[in-house]
């Protein structure tokens, strides 16, 4: 089942920044504002998981894996947060500077 759990975080964050660069081409068309959403919500999603594992760790008083992998979930949860950021805001830039 913890196979599960990590293929859903890569899942949703394979997706966060999929439909992030989505959102980037698609700039000048309607769909590019749900390809925004739906990129947000799957990094919200992924990173969800994260924790729900991390509080798995400790229901269960796993101490070891619990340490050897929080400093890797710190470190992809902030790289996937930075990129999924940088993907909307260039999206939305990309937009805004359509519409002036």
């Amino acid at each position: 089942m913890l196979w599960l759990w990590s293929a859903m975080e890569l899942g949703f964050g394979l997706g966060a920044w999929g439909l992030g660069v989505a959102a980037v081409r698609l700039r000048w068309q309607e769909t590019s504002r749900l390809c925004g959403l739906g990129s947000l919500a799957c990094c919200a999603v992924s990173l969800c998981t994260v924790v729900f594992e991390l509080a798995r760790y400790a229901d269960i008083e796993d101490t070891s894996a619990f340490l050897d992998t929080a400093n890797a979930f710190r470190l992809a949860a902030g790289v996937l947060l930075l990129g999924t950021l940088v993907l909307n805001a260039a999206a939305l830039l990309l937009r805004s500077r359509r519409e002036d």
